[in-house]
């Protein structure tokens, strides 16, 4: 491999890193917020209720990646539990739950996008 892509490949990988690091920081580094188990979750929520059609629970739950559904459901409970998502019952008969994010989640996330889009931004002017 030639040195010069070696050192790109070097900090593209230093700015993923950064990237997951800075999703830990976001989350107060809470064990249970594995980013490949929330992260599809709660980016999809967020831009789906920005494009007007919040997640009904079961396209949040397809959202995801891995696991049950139980463990899917779990996930989504732990997430409205903790503030970051709330289910909101709707239809004619209640049945049906979309799954929109607080305003809690909004800023933690915007917060987020925009110091890791600086770091990529770095990384590729550095590569």
């Amino acid at each position: 491999m030639e040195s010069r892509d070696t050192d790109e490949l070097v900090v593209w990988a230093q700015a993923l890193e950064a990237y997951a690091r800075d999703w830990d920081e976001t989350f107060e580094k809470r064990p249970g917020y594995f980013t490949q188990e929330f992260w599809y979750l709660l980016v999809g929520c967020m831009i789906a209720n920005w494009h007007g059609r919040p997640m009904t629970m079961s396209q949040a739950c397809q959202q995801m990646k891995s696991g049950s559904n139980r463990t899917r459901e779990e996930r989504i409970k732990r997430a409205v539990d903790d503030g970051f998502l709330v289910k909101e019952r709707t239809g004619d008969d209640g049945r049906m739950a979309l799954v929109r994010p607080t305003p809690k989640l909004e800023a933690l996330m915007v917060g987020h996008l925009r110091r890791t889009r600086e770091i990529i931004r770095t990384a590729l002017a550095d590569a």
